[in-house]
C-alpha cells in the first residue's frame, strides 16, 4: 500500500507540473485569495502521518498555500503543550521548505462538556467554569473573566507562537457567548455578576439579573448592557492571547473563527469587539473565518443555506477585514461525508457570497488513508483552483445583490410572547423560512449594503423597533407574507401606507405605496413549492418592490440559485448560476439589470475546466437577455460582465 501511495503521488506531480503556471499566476499572487488546509494535532505529532501529508501536498502543488496546525485541545497540561509545540515547530519548518505557510488554530473557552473528550485533564482546578442563567455548571468550559484562566492562555499561546512563528493565530469558534453545554449561555458566575455590577453600577444577583433580562427591564437597557458586557468578556480573552502572541512573534496576525450566531442574539450584532481587541494589541488587521456546520453533502442544498448565513456574517465585519476564509467542513472527515465534486461546488458558492479565501477541514481526523484524501479531495481542488482564483480576482469590490432577508439590529429587544419559554427571546429563526425561495431563482443579499429590497416574515417584523418600522415602510421596498402583514398591521403599518391597484402583470398580491415613496407587497405565503407560473409571478412581485431593479430574473423553469455581484457603482459585475437539482438544465434564460444598454459590454460564461464561452446578448430596453448553455446537475458556472475592448486593440 505504501509503495502504491508513493507511486500515485509521483504520478500526480508529473501530471500537474505542466499546468502549474496557470494554477498560480503572478497577477493573483498579492491578492487576498488563498486555499488553506486545516489540521489536527496528529498531523504534527505523528511523524508518519506528517510525512504522508507533506508528500501529498507536494504531489498536488499550488493547491494549498497555507496550513493551520492545531494546538492540543484535550489537555490543560503545560508539559503536553510543550511537547506538542516542539513537534509543531518541526512540522512548520518542513511546510516552509515546500513553500507552504504555517498558521496555528486553538481553542479558548471550550465548545462544551459534550464536544471535547471530557478527559479529567480538561477540568480546571485553578479557576472557575461557566455557569449559565439557569445555574447549570460546566465541568470544562472556562469562565472568560477568571485571572487564572488568562494566565494559562497567555502561557500556552506564547509557547506555540514563539516556537512556530506562524503567519496567523486563529481562535476557534468556541470563543462565543452561547452553547457551551450544559451551559446555554455565559456567564452568570459570582465573578461575572460582580464585574457587571462594578461596570454598570448595579446591585444584581444572578436571580434578579435573570428576571430583569426576561422582563426587558429599563426599556431594553439591561439586555443591551449584558450583551456588551458579554462581548467584552470574550474580547478580553482575545486581548490576552493577542498580547502574548505579539510579544514573542510580532509579525503574527490574529484571526477569529466565528459561526452563524445571528440566530443567537446574546452574541450581539457582530464580532467586532473581538476583532478590534486583536488589532489594538498587535497593530495588524485580523482575519475572519465565517462558518456554520454543513458537515456532509447528503442534503446538498444545505450548502446554500450555510452560504447565505456566511454572507450575513461577512457584511457585519469591519470593512478593513479583507482576509475572509470560508469554513468548508467535512467533520468527521469520512469518504462517505463530503464528495469531491460537492466540495468544489460548495467552495465556489461560498466565494459568490463574498469570502476571499477557502479553508478546508476535510482531513482532520485522518479517518481515511492519506492516499484517498490526496487522490480525491486534493486532486479535484487543484483542478478547480484556477476557476476560484479568477472569480475572486474579477469580483473584488463587489457583493451579492438581490433582496435582503432583513433582521433588525434590535431584534433582541423584542418583548416576550405569551407562554414563551424562559430566555426564548435570545434566539431567532427570523426569515429562515424564506431561504428556500432562493432555489426558485430569487436572489438574496443578506445584510447587504445595496439590496434591491427587503423581505421579512412575521418574526422579523415583530423584532423591529417602532422607529425602524416607520423608517423602513415609508422609504423602502418590502415583500411580506400574510402572517408578516398581520403583525405589521398590529403595529400600525397600515396607517403609513395606501393600498393601490395591482400593478399590471402581477397576481395574488396586495400592493401598497407610502407618501414618501416606499413600496410594500403582501403575498399569501413564502411557500417555495410552486408551479412555474407562480414562481415567475413571485419574481415579478419581488422586482416591483425592487423598483424594477431586481438584478437578475431567471425566466426559465429551473431549480437554480442565482447570485448577482454588484459593484459599489450599482453596476452588475457577474452572475453565478448553481443548478441545485439532479437533472441537467438544457438552457437557462436570464434577464439582467444594471448592465450597459449601449452594448459596450461582453458576457463570458465560465465553468471549471472548460473553455470560456462568449454569450451574445439580446437587449430589451435597459434589460439584457442571456441564454446560458447546458449546466449539469449540481454544477455551477458564472457570467463575467466586462467592458469591450475598443476596436483595433
Amino acid at each position: 500500500m505504501k509503495t502504491r501511495f508513493i507511486a500515485i503521488l509521483i504520478l500526480g506531480m508529473l501530471l500537474t507540473t505542466s499546468c502549474i503556471e496557470s494554477v498560480k499566476s503572478p497577477e493573483t499572487a498579492s491578492s487576498d485569495f488563498k486555499m488553506i488546509l486545516r489540521l489536527w494535532p496528529e498531523h504534527h505529532n505523528d511523524t508518519v502521518l506528517r510525512n504522508e501529508l507533506l508528500q501529498a501536498m507536494q504531489a498536488y502543488p499550488n493547491t494549498f498555500e497555507e496550513v493551520w496546525f492545531c494546538a492540543e485541545f484535550e489537555t490543560l497540561s503545560m508539559e503536553a503543550h510543550r511537547k506538542s509545540a516542539e513537534a509543531m515547530a518541526v512540522a512548520a519548518e518542513k511546510m516552509r521548505e515546500i513553500g507552504v505557510t504555517p498558521s496555528i488554530q486553538g481553542i479558548t473557552l471550550g465548545h462544551g462538556d459534550n464536544f471535547e473528550s471530557g478527559s479529567e485533564e480538561l477540568i480546571p482546578t485553578a479557576w472557575g467554569t461557566i455557569i449559565d442563567a439557569s445555574g447549570a455548571v460546566t465541568r470544562s468550559g472556562h469562565c472568560p473573566r477568571q485571572p487564572g484562566f488568562h494566565e494559562y492562555l497567555k502561557e500556552v499561546y506564547a509557547l506555540y507562537a514563539q516556537m512556530c512563528q506562524p503567519a496567523v493565530v486563529w481562535l476557534d469558534d468556541d470563543l462565543r457567548v452561547t452553547n457551551h453545554w450544559p451551559a446555554r449561555q455565559l456567564c452568570f458566575c459570582d465573578t461575572c455578576i460582580r464585574h457587571f455590577n462594578e461596570e454598570y453600577g448595579g446591585h444584581w444577583s444572578r436571580t434578579s439579573l435573570v428576571e430583569a433580562l426576561e422582563a426587558n427591564a429599563e426599556g431594553g437597557a439591561v439586555r443591551e448592557q449584558w450583551i456588551a458586557f458579554s462581548q467584552e468578556s470574550l474580547a478580553s480573552v482575545a486581548r490576552t492571547i493577542s498580547r502574548s502572541v505579539h510579544a514573542v512573534s510580532p509579525r503574527t496576525r490574529m484571526g477569529l473563527q466565528h459561526a452563524n450566531f445571528h440566530r443567537e442574539l446574546l452574541e450581539g450584532r457582530d464580532w467586532n469587539p473581538i476583532f478590534r481587541a486583536m488589532e489594538e494589541e498587535t497593530g495588524l488587521t485580523p482575519a475572519s473565518r465565517p462558518g456554520n456546520g454543513f458537515y456532509n453533502d447528503h442534503a446538498p442544498r444545505g450548502m446554500v443555506v450555510k452560504g447565505y448565513d456566511m454572507a450575513r456574517q461577512i457584511r457585519r465585519l469591519d470593512p478593513d477585514i479583507s482576509e475572509i476564509a470560508a469554513e468548508i467542513e467535512g467533520y468527521r472527515h469520512y469518504a462517505s461525508g463530503k464528495s469531491p465534486h460537492g466540495l468544489c461546488v460548495e467552495s465556489m458558492f461560498y466565494l459568490s457570497m463574498g469570502v476571499t479565501q477557502l479553508s478546508y477541514a476535510i482531513i482532520c481526523s485522518a479517518s481515511e488513508p492519506m492516499e484517498w484524501y490526496a487522490g480525491n479531495y486534493f486532486r479535484k481542488l487543484q483542478q478547480w483552483r484556477p476557476f476560484y482564483e479568477e472569480y475572486a480576482r474579477f469580483n473584488r469590490g463587489t457583493e451579492p445583490g438581490g433582496l435582503d432577508p432583513h433582521i433588525g439590529p434590535k431584534q433582541v429587544l423584542r418583548e416576550k410572547l405569551p407562554g414563551e419559554a424562559p430566555f426564548g427571546w435570545i434566539t431567532t429563526g427570523a426569515n429562515d423560512q424564506v431561504l428556500p425561495l432562493s432555489f426558485l431563482g430569487l436572489p438574496f443579499s443578506p445584510d447587504g449594503n445595496r439590496p434591491s429590497a427587503l423581505l421579512m416574515d412575521a418574526e422579523a417584523v415583530r423584532g423591529l423597533t417602532d422607529s425602524e418600522i416607520g423608517d423602513l415602510f415609508r422609504h423602502r421596498g418590502i415583500l411580506l407574507d400574510a402572517p408578516a402583514w398581520e403583525v405589521a398591521r398590529e403595529r400600525g403599518v397600515d396607517t403609513l401606507l395606501a393600498e393601490i391597484p395591482l400593478p399590471e402583470g402581477l397576481t395574488q398580491a396586495t400592493c401598497f405605496h407610502s407618501p414618501q415613496g416606499g413600496r410594500t407587497a403582501v403575498i399569501p405565503s413564502f411557500d417555495a413549492d410552486l408551479p412555474n407560473a407562480k414562481r415567475l409571478n413571485l419574481l415579478h412581485i419581488a422586482d416591483w418592490v425592487s423598483f424594477n431593479r431586481l438584478p437578475v430574473i431567471m425566466e426559465t423553469p429551473a431549480q437554480a440559485v442565482v447570485v448577482p455581484r454588484i459593484a459599489e457603482s450599482g453596476k452588475l459585475r457577474s452572475v453565478t448560476l448553481l443548478n441545485c437539482s439532479i437533472s441537467e438544465q438544457e438552457e437557462t434564460c436570464l434577464r439582467l439589470r444594471g448592465c450597459d444598454a449601449a452594448g459596450k459590454q461582453v458576457f463570458v460564461w465560465k465553468k471549471a475546466g472548460e473553455p470560456d464561452l462568449v454569450i451574445q446578448p439580446q437587449y430589451e430596453g435597459n434589460d439584457v437577455i442571456l441564454r446560458i448553455p447546458l449546466l449539469e446537475g449540481w454544477h455551477v458556472g458564472w457570467i463575467a460582465i466586462d467592458e469591450k475592448e475598443p476596436a483595433g486593440i
